[in-house]
């Protein structure tokens, strides 16, 4: 998909979306951004699970759980669950709650 003409939005072209629940009990949902820049022409899903990463290694300890979903198909990718992670073919495979 080459850049819209407004500019790329998180909920529309992001490829996959994470959620992070902590252990206070707060809930936080992070959309992957998939392109380097506003100016970039294309998007790439290895850029966003980048990010993620960093996210991880910035609020790994506060989680009590995440889960990383593909909004193309709304299936989870893989689940942190207390510091352990658990691919998509060990989980149920539930749809995606918005």
């Amino acid at each position: 998909m080459d850049k819209p003409p407004k500019g790329w939005r998180y909920k529309v072209h992001s490829f996959s979306k994470m959620i992070v629940w902590f252990q206070d009990g707060n809930v936080r949902t992070f959309y992957s951004l998939d392109w380097k820049s506003k100016y970039s022409r294309h998007r790439d899903r290895t850029i966003g699970f980048k990010r993620f990463e960093s996210l991880m290694d910035k609020y790994g300890r506060k989680a009590r759980m995440v889960e990383v979903y593909d909004l193309t198909s709304g299936e989870v990718i893989f689940r942190y669950h207390e510091g352990k992670r658990q691919d998509g073919k060990n989980l149920k495979d539930k749809p995606l709650k918005s």
